[in-house]
């Protein structure tokens, strides 16, 4: 029997007796230039392996990423912490969120990145990350430095740790002249030694404050902008300037949040700011995207969303509007050919920028739909269009791409079954490109599974980390993005930085359990018997050493339909060179409805290109 279907997509039915067909951390590649039925037509390869390039300092999920514009730079949240990373890797603080657990969403406009986590809105402009990395510790207002990793610690660097306090700067020298020694701080805390890292900042300049107004009467460096957060002895904390009067960033008057009075003294304009609660018609977000220079995000359990200024952070307090063509609230948004579609829990619209006042968008007719979206962190761009998990007032759980206006399922009842019934709140979506193949990556935690559409083959496999104790759980990836060529993940737990590595067979070191099921083999419900199946692996790939160099098969098989399993039988896929080798298994017994199933574990180039078995019909 020529190839009879073994190579092949995730797809078991809700009754495995019509298809129980598996694909774990394998997807399907399909050769354009063999006909249907041709041996190799469809091949399965390897899903890619997880090599750690970036370990942050707390062992916490990575809630969020982003490429800054312009590629230089990576933005990171994990744990509370925001993280910038340049070619190097090496992670440095550069802010800190009111918010611990649970995605972000992240944006940038070439010169503010800007982050949401549902509560609060936070900017961080972007800027080197960091002129020293060192060990410290931090009595009172003395910061005593032990060991320099890099760089030169100066007066006016804002100072960033795991425990130390928002808004501190370095404010005078001390024993230390820009390596070891001592230095004064302008916030009293205790710290106890730990790795530290400062950063130059924004702005110094001297002047005064009056109610809500700050005068600029000299500048040391830098440039003042909207949305800088202003730091100096006396000022409220998370005091930010909100406007620009006569000042353009140097001297000159600027509106500031807080009213205070401030007698004229040296000034630090901070990158990183805490967007005030009386920014805007609301506070809080849960998604936020760019466009046309806007930031534009919503307000949770509402209906509401809202566009920052023009390349500013700050948002006016008539700059919102209502995702108002059907009642439900908006849940997610996202920016697509530079419209902003506005997906709700059970319907969806899009709007465009008219340049109106005092908002920017208008509701662009004829485009609302009946999908609404049913985890606001399931939607990913795909192609020239992005994907999420869909929900409407009959139902939820299709997965589906929007075309134009028009959302298109892309699940199949094999996905759907799955999800039926089952918590997908909590979905999580990213998409990453890979030798020609695009691929959506959804995650649902509570279900504990992680599917993946191959874009380019419209095919749809199960991408799963399996355990010490042999048990699968959802892929270890809860964020990505392309940075210095390579597609990097963040771990959902651990702090942990993972490349996407075509070379690497196993996830950081945790062997990938690949398992492929194959259809229903029945002919009419008569007896069959089958003498011999062979599965062409790509042979000779064998390691020099170590799991591996032997790499090994397990084939079992289940005579009802996919209830109950046969023992475990093994054969060899080939040492090193050994090119010409064959795994068959002969004797296999008989029956009237046979599954096959293989499973690898071995960390090599796992690739099935198709199978063959010799069976034969019998009479009753």
């Amino acid at each position: 029997m020529p190839d009879f279907g073994f190579v092949g997509p995730s797809y078991e039915a809700p009754s495995i007796y019509q298809d129980a067909q598996e694909c774990i951390n394998y997807y399907p590649e399909i050769d354009p230039l063999k006909q249907p039925g041709d041996r190799g037509v469809v091949a399965l390869y390897p899903t890619p392996g997880l090599t750690s390039q970036v370990v942050l300092q707390t062992a916490q999920e990575v809630r969020g990423m982003r490429t800054v514009s312009g590629g230089a730079q990576l933005v990171v949240v994990g744990g509370p912490y925001l993280y910038a990373l340049t070619s190097n890797l090496a992670p440095t603080i550069v802010g800190v969120l009111n918010s611990s657990t649970g995605s972000v969403g992240i944006t940038d406009n070439g010169l503010n990145v800007y982050i949401v986590d549902g509560t609060y809105r936070y900017t961080w402009r972007i800027s080197s990350p960091a002129a020293a990395v060192f060990t410290g510790s931090i009595s009172g207002t003395t910061l005593t430095v032990t060991a320099m990793t890099s760089g030169t610690i100066a007066i006016s660097q804002a100072l960033f740790g795991l425990s130390i306090s928002a808004e501190t700067v370095i404010t005078a020298l001390g024993s230390g002249t820009g390596g070891v020694g001592t230095y004064t701080v302008n916030n009293t805390q205790t710290i106890a030694s730990e790795t530290m890292n400062s950063a130059t900042v924004g702005a110094v300049v001297t002047g005064s404050m009056a109610t809500t107004t700050l005068t600029v009467t000299a500048v040391t460096s830098g440039t003042l902008y909207v949305g800088q957060t202003v730091r100096g002895a006396g000022v409220t904390t998370n005091t930010i300037i909100t406007a620009l009067g006569t000042g353009t960033g140097g001297t000159g008057t600027y509106t500031i949040n807080n009213s205070q009075t401030f007698s004229s003294g040296t000034l630090y304009g901070l990158n990183y700011t805490i967007i005030p609660s009386t920014d805007g018609a609301f506070t809080g977000a849960n998604v936020v995207d760019i466009v046309d220079n806007y930031f534009v995000y919503n307000r949770p359990s509402t209906q509401q969303w809202a566009a920052s200024g023009l390349l500013s952070p700050i948002t006016a307090a008539l700059s919102f509007a209502s995702k108002d063509g059907a009642p439900d609230n908006l849940v997610s948004l996202i920016v697509d050919h530079r419209e902003v579609y506005l997906l709700g829990e059970n319907s969806s619209e899009v709007w465009i920028d008219t340049g109106s006042v005092p908002f920017a968008f208008q509701r662009i007719p004829g485009t609302s739909t009946q999908h609404g979206i049913a985890a606001v962190f399931s939607m990913a761009r795909v192609g020239n269009s992005f994907a999420y998990v869909s929900r409407n007032i009959r139902g939820q759980a299709e997965i589906v791409m929007m075309n134009g206006y028009v959302p298109n399922r892309i699940s199949t009842h094999a996905v759907e079954n799955t999800l039926t019934g089952q918590t997908i709140s909590d979905a999580v979506a990213w998409t990453y490109q890979l030798e020609g193949h695009e691929i959506y990556v959804v995650s649902f935690p509570t279900i504990d599974i992680t599917w993946c559409y191959d874009a380019t083959t419209l095919m749809w496999h199960k991408w799963l980390y399996n355990d010490n104790s042999n048990v699968y759980h959802r892929c270890r990836g809860n964020c990505a993005a392309l940075f210095q060529g390579n597609v990097l993940v963040g771990d959902y737990s651990n702090g942990i930085i993972y490349k996407l590595d075509r070379n690497n067979y196993t996830d950081n070191g945790q062997p990938i359990k690949r398992l492929r099921r194959a259809p229903h083999i029945v002919t009419d419900l008569q007896r069959q018997y089958f003498d011999e199946l062979q599965i062409q692996f790509q042979p000779g790939v064998g390691l020099s050493t170590g799991q591996g160099n032997d790499p090994q098969a397990m084939l079992r098989w289940s005579d009802d339909g996919g209830s109950t399993w046969s023992s475990e039988h093994w054969t060899t896929i080939g040492l090193t060179g050994s090119y010409k080798n064959r795994a068959i298994w002969r004797r296999l017994g008989q029956t009237r409805d046979r599954v096959f199933e293989v499973t690898l574990t071995d960390p090599i180039k796992a690739v099935i290109i198709s199978a063959n078995l010799k069976a034969s019909q019998g009479e009753n």
